[in-house]
């Protein structure tokens, strides 16, 4: 019988050596290498993988990993991602712990540390202590409705009718919204509610990319069109296959690109860059905006035809502040998510808690939400989250008992605001270097690490 494997997505040489040099000792684990992102779902479901291992840099980006850790989730296997990334971006590993990445190392990486969080990450899963719950099976329905359900909740019945409605047809969406409200996730979710959903759902950040790149992104080029156009890319446009993909924040886009994309969404053709010949579009397209593109029309910043284009059905998803009654619902949602994979006895929120997070105005909406929840899981020490547990600009909004009215003074409230500032400056200046960050405040890097904790960073 095979050992089981742990799968690394990896076309760097030195990386794979790396890999292969940690996880050597490991008699039980066989290591397997494949070079081909789009494969790894399909490797997943196939052979006995109880971990995944990819190599950022050789995905070509935040997105593209976005897009990986989806189609590992999507097999439905109780199989960790574990991500090995050149460097160390504050924001993007945040962003792709919460895509649902196990963890984030950068790259080199301690051999020993390596190998032993890959022997955690495959018991904590595959070989569970007694008593503790088995892996979730198998059930016959439709997580993606259920799913659906709980992120717009009772509140926004309409959008789910009408999300149903037209999730299974080919018709071009529109998703409105501020940033972090649940535009990604929705997009997520009207592919798995249609017939594409066992093809690729892939993600462009139109804001990520600069105009130079964003062109060869989407509609893809063939060799010598440009300098380092070494071979013919294909676009991610083509690329997606019969799947679906989004074009977040399309509001950044060129006028000059805006024209290609409304050809390759109304004749379903792209031309890559110095090609002479048009490639044909197969995949549903999928817009995201975080600003109103009618504003943006009437400012001239972007095209009137390519908006009609784009929005034959929109939804738009209000920011938090404005679903109060949606928020104690999701709170509860994100706890029983990272209690259950924590497997902590983390039972629910007392009156307090909840009371400070529905007076919260919640301008990170949703995706703010969840990384307070799962702070506040991960330092519930009483099997409650109480006000205690919350973010220090939560705590502050709670009714206070009256014998402690005055605890927190205008000075107390002025001296935080201050080491706040210095942090974010000292943040900034060092690119979000924590180490260099902590030198210049004259504190340890775990400190820093239990300040960033107590205002809600991270």
């Amino acid at each position: 019988m095979r050992n089981p494997l742990a799968l690394l997505v990896c076309r760097c040489p030195a990386v794979v050596q790396s890999v292969r040099e940690a996880l050597g000792s490991i008699e039980y684990l066989q290591l397997e290498v494949c070079p081909d992102a789009q494969q790894v779902g399909r490797e997943v479901k196939r052979k006995d993988v109880v971990l995944v291992l990819a190599h950022v840099g050789s995905l070509g980006g935040d997105a593209e990993a976005t897009n990986l850790l989806w189609s590992v989730a999507a097999t439905r296997r109780p199989c960790p991602t574990l991500l090995l990334a050149d460097d160390y971006r504050e924001q993007h590993a945040t962003t792709l712990l919460r895509a649902g990445a196990a963890d984030f190392l950068e790259l080199p990486v301690d051999l020993d540390k390596l190998a032993q969080l890959a022997v955690a990450l495959t018991l904590r899963v595959h070989f569970p202590p007694r008593g503790a719950a088995p892996p979730v099976q198998e059930v016959e329905h439709c997580p993606a409705e259920e799913a659906l359900q709980e992120l717009v909740t009772a509140d926004m019945g309409d959008v789910i009718a009408q999300v149903r409605r037209v999730a299974p047809q080919d018709t071009t969406l529109l998703l409105s919204g501020e940033t972090g409200t649940g535009k990604t996730a929705l997009a997520r979710l009207i592919h798995e509610l249609s017939p594409r959903r066992a093809e690729p759902f892939l993600v462009v950040d139109c804001a990520a990319l600069s105009a130079g790149v964003i062109e060869s992104e989407l509609f893809g080029h063939v060799k010598g069109a440009f300098t380092g156009a070494e071979r013919d890319r294909q676009g991610k446009l083509v690329a997606a296959g019969d799947g679906t993909i989004l074009l977040d924040e399309v509001n950044s886009l060129p006028l000059n690109l805006q024209s290609k994309l409304l050809r390759a969404v109304g004749e379903r053709a792209v031309e890559p860059v110095g090609a002479v010949r048009s490639v044909p579009v197969r995949a549903r397209v999928l817009a995201a905006s975080n600003v109103s593109l009618e504003d943006e029309v009437a400012a001239g910043r972007f095209r009137a035809d390519l908006y009609y284009r784009l929005n034959v059905v929109g939804f738009h998803l209000p920011p938090l502040r404005e679903r109060r009654a949606a928020i104690a619902p999701l709170a509860h949602r994100f706890l029983e998510e990272y209690a259950g994979r924590n497997r902590l006895k983390v039972r629910g929120f007392r009156a307090d808690a909840i009371e400070a997070m529905e007076a919260y105005s919640w301008p990170g909406n949703i995706r703010e939400l969840r990384n307070v929840v799962e702070r506040a899981v991960a330092l519930c020490e009483w099997g409650e989250i109480g006000l205690d547990d919350l973010p220090e600009g939560l705590r502050n909004l709670a009714p206070l008992p009256r014998h402690a009215a005055t605890a927190c003074t205008p000075l107390h409230r002025s001296r935080e605001e201050a080491e706040i500032q210095q942090i974010k400056e000292a943040l900034h200046k060092h690119r979000n270097n924590r180490m260099r960050a902590a030198a210049e405040l004259g504190i340890s890097r775990m400190g820093l690490y239990k300040k960033l904790h107590k205002y809600g960073f991270i």
